[in-house]
């Protein structure tokens, strides 16, 4: 059976503005995290194939060490991800200082982001289940729910039967008050994997969930051992462009490899996890941030540097109009700062 591949997406650059006006802000406060990161215990095994990592090699970036595995090609940070550090990035007052990067001011915000990012997110799944000729009877689990996004978008895509799962109380009860139909448990950091191990669902979706967890590797045995699940749909963070362009911009807020993103994804990491867990790929969407990246590192930088504010408005007239095709180029070569995939599940 053929896989689906999609390539690009339309970048809406008016969603992430704060990126541009409150870079000092959250840039100060990503490397707050990294601090914390960086003064927990060494990390002896790689996160995704659990091979001893070099001992030598890598590379630093806002006061943290990283070094790829020789055995997957996995990005790993030098640092253990404690539960002290979980708990501090995820967990803290409720969750609420984590949730504030990912809520809706208002109905109508919510329903915006639901419909320009999650919608498309969810029609990929809806569509590679088709394509595999398969339709969902159980319904859908999302693991790491947040604000309930993926879940209103699924139903908005007609699949009635889907439940969000969520540390965070702050993020759940935003979710309720913008979809009152959404199903939303709450649960505690140590009971993903006996979830996941338990619900009856067809699918469990991770959408920008497995980078965050202390050990995915517990997590998706735990989906092995549930014959519920036929499939697995993910987004990751990879390891891309965006991280050369954080170190060459120190003093920009750095996005994809900092705070919460302590390790990232390749696509040899991945092929190695979906071999040894026992998942095929069957389908995957390519598309990343890496050229508004690029973009937004110049504009502040440009805004930094005495006499260059100028040159800001040139920047936006030359590249902004340019940003989705070059992205795309960026894309076809699986290169992009993200990927969704959907696995089949073997058990």
């Amino acid at each position: 059976m053929p896989k689906l591949t999609r390539y690009g997406k339309k970048n809406v650059i008016a969603l992430k503005t704060a990126f541009f006006e409150q870079n000092d802000v959250l840039k100060e406060d990503l490397l707050r995290i990294n601090a914390i990161y960086a003064a927990q215990p060494a990390r002896e095994r790689c996160k995704i194939c659990d091979a001893r990592l070099p001992s030598d090699g890598g590379f630093a970036k806002h006061g943290v060490a990283y070094v790829v595995c020789t055995v997957c090609r996995h990005l790993n940070g030098r640092h253990e991800d404690t539960d002290t550090f979980c708990a501090a990035v995820y967990n803290g007052d409720g969750g609420s200082a984590y949730a504030k990067n990912y809520t809706s001011a208002d109905t109508e915000a919510y329903r915006r982001r639901v419909q320009e990012i999650y919608v498309p997110k969810a029609q990929f799944l809806a569509d590679a289940l088709t394509q595999q000729g398969f339709a969902m009877e159980s319904g859908c689990v999302d693991l790491g729910a947040g604000s309930g996004y993926f879940v209103s978008a699924l139903q908005e895509c007609g699949i009635e039967k889907v439940a969000g799962y969520e540390v965070s109380q702050s993020q759940i009860e935003l979710a309720r008050r913008m979809n009152s139909k959404a199903r939303m448990i709450k649960h505690e950091l140590d009971e993903i994997c006996t979830l996941a191990a338990n619900v009856d669902a067809d699918v469990i979706s991770m959408i920008g969930v497995l980078e965050h967890l202390r050990q995915p590797r517990s997590l998706l045995q735990a989906i092995g051992c549930n014959r519920n699940v036929r499939y697995i749909y993910l987004s990751v963070p990879l390891f891309s462009s965006c991280v050369v362009l954080e170190a060459v911009f120190p003093e920009v807020m750095p996005r994809q490899l900092a705070g919460g993103h302590t390790h990232l994804f390749t696509e040899a990491s991945l092929d190695h996890m979906a071999q040894e867990f026992g998942l095929e790929r069957v389908a995957e969407w390519w598309f990343g941030s890496d050229m508004v990246d690029l973009f937004r590192s110049l504009s502040v930088q440009l805004g930094k540097t005495p006499g260059a504010q100028p040159l800001q408005q040139f920047a936006s007239d030359s590249l902004l109009p340019l940003i989705d095709e070059l992205q795309l180029v960026v894309d076809r070569k699986h290169l992009s700062s993200e990927v969704h995939m959907v696995f089949k599940v073997f058990h």
